[in-house]
């Protein structure tokens, strides 16, 4: 069993990373929408294309494949396994890995982040793969494997976690009602135990080890960045609702530039920071860049916490 040696001491929170779509989409790389159409197997009426167009983004791949979701997710993972940073952007993550997160949490089911990082990489479908590693190895706990497993970032005690799961293993890729639902199931499960660490006098005598990218989440201090967190990311709102109520001595931070005045009601509500300085000229290759430095900045004094 390979073991993540991360420890988190009592009363001192890591620096945690998430990251979303951004930066694909600053590269002009792979949108929401593109992925969304790579697995439509339905044709939609005008009509029909007009209705989809007002559902959450979460849903239109129910309606596009018939509710045939991890089937069409198997159809495309050896595609989503091939995708590649852009040049550029590949600068941008090594930039952004450097800073001092001890985690860097992502919603992405491919693999840029470990291309830019680790120029030999590679992860074969359903294979194992030498940047991959599970906390826990037993067969009892495989179906909750995408909670455990984690590739390694770009120094030792860095990890980078899919919390939504990994193309090369398509039955851990969280899309749709059922997936969402079970992935929420397991997270509630996952907290209950944690919570009992965390009360424990392990805890405050030698520190907690991490087990999950939910140890990273509920005991750090988050910067989410590329991220759109829109309201119907049912499962990421209700982490940073779960944080508020039972991890408040932790903080959330929000990079949204186009925040809209809802985001910033539920941001308000949930005690979120939320930064929403729009980027100069629609620049967001420039905004991302200056914000790792603003971000290096802050991390750098005093205690390095944010």
């Amino acid at each position: 069993m390979h073991q993540t040696q991360m420890k988190i001491p009592y009363g001192t929170p890591p620096n945690v990373l998430m990251l979303g779509n951004g930066f694909n989409r600053a590269y002009d790389l792979a949108s929401w929408d593109d992925l969304i159409q790579s697995i439509g197997t339905r044709e939609l009426s005008e009509g029909e294309r007009q209705c989809l167009d007002q559902m959450p983004y979460p849903l239109r791949p129910i309606v596009l494949t018939d509710d045939q979701l991890d089937t069409q997710m198997q159809h495309i993972a050896p595609d989503l396994i091939e995708l590649r940073p852009a040049e550029g952007e590949i600068d941008l993550i090594r930039q952004y890995a450097a800073l001092p997160f001890e985690a860097i949490l992502t919603t992405n089911y491919t693999y840029e982040l470990e291309y830019a990082l680790h120029p030999d990489f590679q992860c074969p479908l359903e294979r194992s793969c030498p940047y991959r590693h599970i906390t826990y190895d037993t067969p009892s706990l495989q179906s909750i494997r995408q909670l455990h497993t984690y590739f390694e970032g770009s120094r030792p005690g860095q990890s980078i976690w899919h919390i939504h799961g990994e193309a090369a293993r398509p039955d851990t890729m969280v899309l749709g009602h059922y997936f969402y639902g079970k992935l929420l199931s397991r997270m509630q499960q996952y907290i209950r135990i944690l919570q009992r660490r965390c009360h424990g006098q392990t805890y405050r005598e030698k520190g907690l080890l991490c087990r999950s990218w939910l140890d990273y989440f509920m005991l750090g201090n988050v910067c989410i960045v590329g991220q759109g967190m829109d309201l119907s990311e049912l499962d990421l709102w209700w982490l940073i609702n779960c944080k508020k109520r039972n991890f408040p001595h932790t903080r959330v931070t929000l990079f949204k530039p186009d925040a809209a005045p809802e985001h910033r009601m539920l941001a308000q509500a949930y005690q979120v920071r939320l930064e929403d300085r729009p980027p100069a000229e629609g620049d967001y290759r420039s905004y991302y860049r200056c914000l790792a430095c603003e971000l290096d900045e802050k991390l750098s004094k005093g205690e390095k916490r944010i």
